[in-house]
């Protein structure tokens, strides 16, 4: 819940990404204090309770284009460092952004030696950016939405962005479908030796959030083998419906 005496966290905590490391759980989650600001805050858990709480954000805005926030990270950990994908917000365009930190400098709570990664696509709105936890054909994978689609794109290196390997993956389906308004990653794909299980959102013309599951190739994640055509989760209770 909101601390109340934290300014930075006084008002919503929300989205939140997940990384195992040993035996904690570490919950990187998006704070909104009194200035309206986003910044990214830690819950060390056992898996099941809060273990600890850190009295002060673990990364803050700092660039022109964060001005109002960094917001919804999803947490990667490839070659000893963690990547986290966060949504930059400068009040008039949400943009996709990467930033990295070594595993033990994390670990030592070295906060300060986060690093820019840079901003893949900058300045189209583009939103929903997860990084798969792994290279695969010695490149950086990750989905991203440019509405109204879904995009898998291949990176040679962090902060250089200059590829030609990008992929359309899936977009809306047309009528009344459960997702045919617009659709979204969730959080990173997941490895099954049938393939990548990405589990998606999409919304309806009436805007009701429902969850779907695609299922891409193991050695070439632009591929689609498998897409559910029903909702493999729906709102059914109270705190659900709105």
């Amino acid at each position: 819940q909101p601390i109340a005496s934290n300014d930075w966290e006084s008002k919503y905590v929300l989205n939140p990404g997940a990384l195992r490391l040993g035996d904690k759980v570490y919950l990187f989650y998006r704070a909104v204090g009194k200035d309206e600001i986003s910044r990214i805050g830690l819950a060390i858990t056992d898996g099941y309770k809060v273990l600890e709480r850190l009295p002060e954000p673990i990364f803050a805005p700092i660039l022109p284009q964060e001005a109002k926030g960094c917001e919804d990270p999803r947490i990667v950990v490839i070659d000893n460092r963690i990547l986290m994908m966060y949504t930059a917000y400068d009040g008039n365009i949400a943009q996709i952004a990467i930033a990295s930190i070594r595993v033990k400098d994390f670990l030592k709570r070295r906060f300060d030696r986060w690093r820019r990664d840079g901003l893949p696509f900058e300045n189209i709105w583009d939103k929903d950016g997860v990084i798969f936890p792994e290279k695969i054909k010695g490149k950086y994978v990750l989905y991203h939405r440019i509405d109204p689609s879904v995009w898998a794109v291949y990176i040679d290196k962090l902060g250089s962005y200059e590829t030609e390997q990008q992929y359309i993956i899936m977009g809306p389906r047309p009528g009344q479908l459960w997702d045919s308004k617009k659709i979204g990653a969730g959080s990173q794909p997941i490895k099954t030796k049938y393939g990548w299980l990405l589990i998606y959102h999409g919304v309806d013309y009436s805007y009701i959030y429902r969850l779907g599951v695609i299922l891409v190739n193991l050695h070439d994640p632009h591929k689609v083998v498998y897409r559910s055509p029903n909702a493999v989760l729906a709102p059914e209770k109270d705190f659900e419906l709105g």
